[in-house]
């Protein structure tokens, strides 16, 4: 195996290593991406009582939605691409 090889099996691996998303981190990035219930389950293309299910406890959030709660708040820029946000006028990257 290559050194480049091997050093994009152990980024893989470390991103593979995905946070526990409870509650309080939910509301921690729904607070971050600046939403509430019903928006943030859009993005997560969940219903709200999905949601409310994971700020209360209720319910964990599977690997997949966990996955791209990493995504959302690792890169939060991603989120104005998915919605389809235009870039600012002065050019700037979001």
């Amino acid at each position: 195996m290559t050194n480049t090889e091997n050093t994009a099996l152990q980024m893989i691996a470390e991103a593979a290593r995905c946070p526990d998303y409870g509650p309080d981190m939910v509301k921690a990035l729904m607070e971050k991406l600046d939403m509430n219930e019903k928006g943030f389950a859009l993005l997560m293309n969940v219903a709200p009582s999905t949601v409310r299910l994971w700020t209360s406890g209720a319910a964990q959030p599977c690997g997949t939605a966990k996955r791209l709660m990493q995504i959302y708040e690792t890169g939060p820029e991603i989120v104005g691409k998915i919605a389809g946000g235009q870039p600012p006028a002065d050019g700037r990257n979001l």
